[in-house]
């Protein structure tokens, strides 16, 4: 969807994926690009939370991007600190879909969400916030322009494919076989590369 249209939708919250940031909790080009993307939408279609996503990722620094995200949105964005959630558990978009759907749109009550990621990354969120959400949900994608190679491309076509593997045979929704999936076979939740959870 067009951001033309996503300004005259009452959004629930906008939620932003990160990228990368450095040991400091600086924010790549890429990171910072999805973040203004989103607090422009954030602030033009009535949502009532913004949610950074993001876990402590680098082995220097016990920093979690989803806070980075969250402290840049304060400090240059004019986001006020009440008005942001922060999803630390994700490690990747399927624990940023499953996490903020379990530990946010449920208790929250949401059912109208926009995704703020990259452009070359629209297309995989997509299937994986709306396999993970359900149909009782309205998702709408939006992607920050950025310069992306083809290397990006191909990653994107072999993620989507290890995902549609990783689920297939459960329903879209199904939030007890999607979380047992996620903790058997997701290698970045499963124990193979990061602790299991």
């Amino acid at each position: 969807m067009e951001f033309e249209n996503i300004i005259n939708l009452d959004c629930d919250a906008v939620i932003v994926l990160a990228n990368e940031m450095d040991a400091s909790g600086v924010l790549n080009e890429e990171s910072s690009s999805r973040l203004k993307k989103a607090v422009d939408i954030y602030k033009s279609c009535n949502a009532s939370y913004l949610v950074t996503c993001g876990w402590a990722y680098r082995p220097d620094s016990e920093i979690r991007v989803g806070d980075a995200l969250r402290d840049y949105a304060v400090k240059y964005c004019g986001v006020s600190p009440r008005n942001i959630l922060v999803e630390g558990l994700s490690r990747d978009t399927v624990g940023d879909a499953f996490f903020t759907k379990r530990n946010l749109a449920l208790p929250y009550l949401w059912r109208r969400i926009c995704v703020v990621t990259s452009d070359y990354h629209v297309a995989r969120t997509k299937k994986i916030f709306e396999f993970i959400y359900g149909n009782e949900y309205s998702i709408f994608i939006e992607g920050a322009e950025l310069t992306s190679d083809l290397s990006k491309v191909e990653n994107e076509l072999k993620s989507t494919r290890a995902f549609e593997k990783t689920f297939m045979g459960i329903e879209s929704g199904d939030d007890d076989s999607i979380y047992i999936r996620i903790r058997g076979q997701h290698p970045y939740y499963n124990g193979s590369i990061y602790n299991k959870i």
